[in-house]
């Protein structure tokens, strides 16, 4: 339509500029300008107008003044194609407004032109040529509001295609979270259980241990076995709200493992937090909580008794998470303990178990990124997620 329009306006004027009378400023000249003028200037917004949101009355408002303006040159200048100027307005109409309406303004617009043709053409055959200028205006309407209901269909088309799209998503995602709520519900059904249950026995061995005086060593392994089960057992727990969907604050989360750390691994751990907390999905917070605890568990074991600093940032664009340590401790025995550091079971400890590898895939599923690497003598590991 709009390349069409700046077709027309090439045509009307020079068609104008060519027939007789010449535009002008006086009497019937002006007149003659005055109506190109309106042709111009109503083909010219037209082409140039992209706002679809205007009200009928301002979208009726150029076609009808370029129809009444063609209207005026066909009477003025019979020889001219002002029947061009008049069907692109009748062509406009249909394209732009409801089909009753754009036939009650189209039609004054069709009869006048063809009344005209009628009245100011010298031929025998001027009423077959009127006959000729409403067919094209038909024609031209016809094609218009076929344009215009199929461009409507296909608007339906592709908002119905958007809205099975959004449905067949929502669908995956339900389906989704009844495939993690199934897992979950396995989850607590046989590891939980299964731990609760060891929990107990080794609860009982203590105390059997405790009434026949065993030996110190002997009880003490059984009491932190008892220990590390309810670790596991909360680690179990842990997970499983990950996969429900339940919230679980990463401060407390981190505050706990660190805890944990310092008792178990004996490392002399510091945790920050700088900014202000924000909620985490479940799938990030337990993305988190698993890296630390591979982080903690490789600086216990291969930096054993390095300070390792535990910073959570919260910024505007990110949630990052840096776990470093300075190395090994100078003196450092090839199990990672020196004269002044002591031995600790780190492989017994309720690490990750996931690796570097492990950790940042983990991450990425979550839409995080994983940076791991030396710094002077010791490690550092960063896992940020975008806000």
């Amino acid at each position: 339509m709009h390349l069409m329009l700046w077709v027309v306006m090439v045509l009307t004027v020079a068609s104008v500029l060519q027939s007789r009378p010449h535009p002008g400023v006086t009497g019937e000249r002006l007149v003659i300008s005055l109506a190109l003028a309106g042709c111009v200037l109503s083909l010219t917004f037209a082409a140039l107008a992209r706002d679809t949101g205007k009200s009928e009355a301002a979208t009726a408002a150029l076609p009808l003044v370029l129809g009444v303006s063609g209207n005026v040159l066909a009477f003025l200048q019979p020889a001219s194609m002002s029947v061009v100027s008049v069907s692109t307005a009748v062509a406009m109409l249909f394209a732009r407004l409801r089909p009753r309406l754009a036939a009650v303004l189209a039609a004054p617009l069709t009869v006048a032109i063809a009344a005209i043709t009628v009245y100011v053409s010298p031929s025998s055959n001027a009423f077959q040529v009127a006959v000729a200028c409403v067919l094209l205006c038909v024609v031209l309407g016809a094609v218009y509001v076929f344009a215009r209901q199929a461009r409507l269909r296909h608007d339906h088309t592709e908002l119905l295609l958007a809205e099975l799209e959004d449905s067949r998503e929502a669908e995956a995602r339900a389906a989704a979270v009844a495939e993690r709520t199934r897992i979950a519900r396995e989850l607590h059904d046989i590891l939980a259980q299964s731990l609760s249950a060891l929990s107990v026995q080794l609860e009982g061995a203590r105390k059997l241990a405790e009434r026949d005086q065993v030996d110190p060593s002997l009880h003490q392994l059984i009491v932190r076995s008892g220990e590390l089960t309810r670790e596991g057992l909360a680690d179990a727990r842990r997970a499983v709200a990950a996969l429900r969907g339940d919230d679980v604050p990463m401060v407390d989360q981190l505050t706990t493992l660190v805890g944990r750390c310092r008792r178990d691994l004996a490392l002399p751990i510091t945790l920050s937090v700088i900014g202000q907390p924000r909620t985490l999905a479940p799938d990030a917070n337990l993305a988190f909580y698993r890296g630390a605890q591979e982080a903690l568990t490789n600086a216990a074991r291969y930096a054993a008794g390095s300070p390792t600093a535990v910073v959570l940032r919260y910024t505007p664009q990110a949630t990052v998470l840096t776990i470093s340590d300075q190395g090994r401790a100078a003196g450092a025995d090839d199990d990672g303990a020196g004269t002044n550091v002591p031995v600790t079971p780190v492989e017994a400890w309720t690490g990750g178990g996931n690796g570097l590898r492990g950790m940042r895939e983990r991450m990425e599923r979550v839409g995080g990124v994983t940076h791991a690497g030396p710094i002077g003598q010791g490690w550092t590991v960063e896992m940020e997620i975008p806000a």
